[in-house]
């Protein structure tokens, strides 16, 4: 029952259980008809509710009143539930932390995909009590699994029947208790390539945070029935070096490239036109209202050009150069431009410098944050840009979301330089055009006008790269999941 805690006794917990790296088993992406092959079965299937197709549980413990609405790895559980439910092969069951339901729910709700028939959001009733046997003590100690988390689990084994589970963070070790077989997802451990912009007595040393968290999220990976990394990066270098996991235990499954344009049905032929900009500048203004953003509520976002960043401000993510790169194109080459982002600028942190930098530039209306945006908001916002750019030194994908959602609605993307769109530039070098270094502001400026000044020139190039990506599409990569979940092969019938 307690396969988790079994095989943390047989690897030990500070061993690191893993062979050398082997770029044959590290790296490939598997082929439908090889998945189940390749990862043992599964110990039957149980459904949900008497359901007749498959049930895969998605597992989050992200805290009450956190944010799950446009969060990265939120966003994927999106695509990925519009791809299942393309197919109807499975149904997802999204099972979180007690209080989180309604948000997560209102967030599904927004997908081309139906709530009962495509997915679930499921919670732990806050008044659910049970009591831990020795053996789950064991294993909440040796994870250290939060309270609420371990009762999570033990309510999901006996109310959520599902055939299989997907772990949306490794360090959500509350799964550990689960007693279906799991795949647990690893993003990256981007922070022990960049240590900097962690404070060193809270993330670092014995005890520090990062370092707690590569004990347990190692441990949780390890004891998982198998690894799902997004790219062959963060598959050899974090998940065999950093996290010391058996590279023959993961399975590379690159994301497919996110396609908003249901939410822009205007931009016929993924370009802009004078109906389609008007549209979606009035859905931005709209949003800008009902948010109480009284500088954007009436602004003209289909006639003043614009760039876009669309990320979280974090140590990697690099938004202070492409501030920079606005402010000088701005203040020195007499541009018309702003900049608008989803980040938050968060006043008085000394962990970034995009804040101090709008502050002591007088930025404060040319750097916007626009931080919540719902989807239809978002795509907007992609669509009535001159140009967005991605400037963040390390991601955990095959290329960055920013650029396949912003060319999809019609928009060019420059990028940077990283790993991640090293990847990306194996299979579509001429995409090249349009990557800078991430510490280069004028390469950056470059790249800009360029897309800018040449914008149907750099948006064809980049939309034929994206044509031949999406053959690879979210329905598919949705099945692999799903089958990686289950151990098996999933049939038509």
């Amino acid at each position: 029952m307690f396969e988790a805690l079994r095989r943390w006794k047989a690897i030990g917990l500070n061993s690191g259980g893993a062979s050398k790296p082997r770029l044959s088993a590290v790296g490939v992406d598997l082929p439908l008809e090889e998945t189940a092959e390749a990862i043992p079965a599964a110990d039957g299937a149980t459904g949900w509710a008497g359901a007749e197709r498959p049930v895969i549980g998605v597992w989050s413990e992200i805290p009450p009143h956190g944010r799950w609405s446009h969060e990265g790895i939120s966003r994927v559980v999106g695509f990925m539930i519009e791809g299942g439910a393309r197919l109807g092969l499975f149904k997802f069951v999204v099972v979180v932390r007690t209080g989180m339901a309604a948000q997560v729910t209102a967030d599904l709700r927004h997908l081309h995909a139906t709530e009962r028939r495509d997915w679930d959001v499921v919670e732990k009733p806050a008044d659910f009590v049970a009591e831990l046997t020795p053996e789950q003590e064991e294993v909440v100690r040796s994870f250290r699994v939060e309270r609420d988390c371990a009762l999570q689990a033990i309510f999901a084994n006996r109310h959520v029947p599902v055939d299989g589970w997907i772990v949306t963070f490794p360090q959500m070790t509350g799964a550990a208790l689960l007693t279906t077989r799991r795949a647990t997802m690893l993003p990256d451990a981007i922070p022990f390539d960049f240590p900097l912009g962690w404070k060193e007595e809270k993330y670092w040393g014995a005890e520090g945070e990062w370092a707690v968290w590569r004990r347990i999220a190692g441990l949780a990976l390890r004891t998982s029935d198998v690894i799902i990394a997004h790219s062959t990066h963060v598959a050899a270098r974090h998940g065999v070096k950093v996290l010391g996991c058996d590279p023959n235990h993961i399975r590379v499954v690159p994301h497919a490239p996110p396609d908003l344009i249901h939410l822009v049905p205007e931009a016929e032929g993924r370009r802009r036109t004078p109906a389609s900009l008007a549209a979606a500048a009035s859905r931005l203004r709209n949003h800008a209202a009902r948010a109480d953003w009284r500088y954007l509520s009436d602004f003209p976002f289909e006639e003043v050009p614009y760039i876009v960043v669309s990320t979280q401000d974090r140590p990697t993510k690099n938004i202070n150069r492409a501030a920079q790169a606005m402010a000088s194109l701005l203040r020195q080459d007499f541009t018309d431009i702003k900049l608008f982002m989803t980040a938050g600028l968060h006043w008085g942190a000394d962990w970034t410098l995009l804040p101090s930098m709008v502050e002591a530039e007088g930025l404060r209306f040319d750097v916007v944050s626009m931080r919540d945006l719902p989807r239809e908001a978002h795509a907007a916002l992609y669509h009535c840009a001159a140009v967005t750019v991605h400037p963040s030194y390390y991601e955990g994908i095959v290329g960055t979301l920013t650029f396949y959602e912003s060319v999809s609605v019609g928009t060019p993307c420059v990028f940077a330089r990283g790993p991640h769109v090293g990847e990306l530039l194996e299979e579509h070098p001429a995409l090249a055009r349009s990557v800078f270094d991430p510490y280069d502001l004028e390469g950056l400026k470059i790249c800009l006008r360029d897309a800018m000044n040449n914008r149907e020139e750099v948006l064809a190039l980049q939309q034929r790269a994206c044509a031949q990506l999406r053959e690879r599409s979210w329905d598919i990569v949705a099945r692999v999941y799903a089958e990686t979940a289950i151990g098996r092969t999933l049939t038509e019938s």
